[in-house]
């Protein structure tokens, strides 16, 4: 009947599915190019008041690829921006820069801007590709391609042993270089002592320490930032040590790396209690100094400080939705999940009026988005949705099929959710999904999944302790418990009274309304039906 993975997660024996083809009839692409054409006006009027790195990098993007209305593609105008925005050492337009050059032995360069000489073009990208990840790996793939092709490729290997030659016999050299030159090629210097360490030889992870704390101290702050990421981190020449990995961010943040001041920001932010709103108002600050690469995930938090009214701002739903909007679309850190979860709250708030006027197709249209780029939780609130025929696609086996893409997932909580939901769906008798036997099923491994999460992860959510209450007071998939709903809709009430974020406060409402109704009435007849409408 059911199966625990190897994380502990409980699910039902059913096939896989395959349910991303579900996704594209909710996205309009007319909204999608008007919040790329929204963006582009930002960024134009950035790139032309202040030469701002950061819009030059997007407008390139946005020319480079083709998007909006406003941005038809157009190579030429793409390569301008990345060279703008190249020239003030922005670490993402250089590595996507070079995706517009190429070989003159290629027949096909429809694709690129500028031709050249194999040889050069090698050499030309891997000194690009190395600027650009000796600034942080997470900017671009430039670490990752970089470390691919110096393995596989002899030409490639040649090209960056001699690119490292070239940087020590300047440095040797040093009269003839400029204090910013030399701060950049001592950081470039100490990256590729690590990454072509392949047998981790601790002097050499040593020199590469002497040559980011040279960069530093002449004025780069990546120096600071990859004794931190690089070294600390990995223990490499040195004792792994947190505390002075956290330094060093801290000492890169001071001198105003963008990546360095994000990862600062976030130690202060990462918790939703409403005692912390003194680190908010200092975490707010450092996401508005590491906005100079705006980031999608950078763009995310700091609308999250507008949507709320923390960290010093007053609540401002117009500029939330800004940086929600702009977000949606901005090009994100390598690992980033700005642009699903800014498509995320966007559904969310369009759903339920949150701030803008209510619209259930604007809503799919951003979860839709969301659930494209693999946040599974997405998939549960569009599911929800068509099952509760708010969109004009409300057939219930797209909502089935969309539930259990989340089943499939490894999103704990879109696991659990989805289980539930679809428990409900097959234990509804008046609906075509009847079949008591699944809804047995797909009840029980929800519930096996949300006891998980409060007994042994002890991880559970407010929305986890919620629908425990539900399942224990309504017998679904369990022996009704009257007792035990009563006392997880009073755990999930209070536990979302420390909480500001949106979605934990409205399970927490409902927590509350009927933790108040059983404790204080015992009976429920009416709002148990209003109850499963909803829930």
């Amino acid at each position: 009947m059911g199966t625990t993975t190897s994380k502990g997660r409980y699910k039902v024996n059913d096939p896989s599915h395959d349910t991303s083809y579900l996704l594209d009839q909710f996205v309009s692409n007319q909204l999608l190019f008007e919040t790329y054409d929204n963006a582009t006006m930002k960024y134009m009027q950035q790139a032309e008041e202040n030469n701002d790195a950061h819009a030059n990098y997007q407008l390139g993007y946005f020319y480079h690829h083709g998007l909006g209305y406003k941005c038809n593609k157009d190579l030429e105008k793409a390569y301008k921006y990345y060279e703008k925005a190249v020239q003030q050492e922005h670490p993402t337009a250089m590595y996507m820069m070079s995706q517009l050059l190429g070989s003159d032995k290629r027949k096909n360069n429809d694709q690129h801007v500028k031709v050249m000489s194999e040889k050069k073009l090698i050499n030309t990208k891997a000194r690009y590709y190395i600027r650009s990840a000796a600034q942080d790996p997470y900017y671009s793939n430039a670490h990752e391609e970089l470390g691919y092709h110096y393995v596989y490729s002899s030409v490639w290997r040649r090209e960056i042993k001699e690119i490292f030659s070239s940087y020590r016999n300047v440095v040797k050299n040093s009269s003839d270089a400029s204090k910013e030159e030399l701060a950049r090629i001592y950081n470039e210097l100490g990256y590729l002592a690590v990454r072509l360490n392949a047998s981790e030889d601790q002097a050499v992870f040593r020199k590469a320490f002497d040559f980011f704390k040279r960069a530093a101290e002449l004025g780069n702050p990546a120096g600071y930032f990859n004794i931190g990421g690089w070294l600390y981190y990995n223990g490499f020449g040195v004792e792994k040590d947190e505390n002075k990995k956290l330094e060093y961010y801290r000492r890169a943040a001071h001198d105003g790396h963008p990546r360095a001041l994000y990862i600062v920001a976030n130690n202060y932010h990462f918790s939703y209690l409403e005692s912390r709103d003194s680190e908010l108002e200092s975490a707010l600050d450092l996401f508005l100094s590491a906005s100079q690469y705006g980031f999608a995930e950078i763009l995310y938090f700091i609308g999250e400080f507008f949507l709320y009214g923390r960290g010093g701002v007053k609540q401002d739903f117009d500029k939330a939705l800004d940086f929600f909007e702009r977000a949606a679309v901005a090009t994100d850190f390598t690992t980033g999940r700005g642009n699903a979860w800014s498509n995320y709250v966007l559904g969310y708030m369009y759903e339920k009026g949150h701030g803008v006027e209510c619209d259930h197709s604007r809503a799919a249209h951003h979860y839709a988005l969301s659930a494209k780029k693999q946040y599974y939780v997405a998939y549960c609130r569009l599911a929800k949705l068509v099952e509760k025929g708010k969109l004009k696609t409300s057939d219930l086996a797209t909502a089935v099929e969309l539930y259990q893409g989340a089943v499939d997932s490894d999103d704990d909580f879109a696991v659990c959710y989805a289980l539930y939901r679809l428990g409900k769906i097959y234990n509804k008798p008046s609906g075509n999904f009847y079949d008591p036997v699944k809804a047995k099923s797909y009840l029980r491994a929800a519930q096996a999944n949300q006891l998980y999460a409060v007994k042994i992860q002890d991880t559970a959510v407010v929305g986890q302790l919620y629908r425990s209450g539900v399942m224990y007071e309504k017998g679904l998939g369990v022996a009704v418990n009257r007792d035990l709903a009563i006392k997880y809709y009073q755990k999930a009430a209070e536990l979302s009274k420390q909480s500001y974020n949106m979605f934990e406060r409205y399970n927490g409402d409902k927590a509350q309304k009927c933790f108040d109704r059983l404790a204080f009435r015992g009976t429920a007849d009416a709002e148990d039906l209003q109850e499963d409408s909803t829930e």
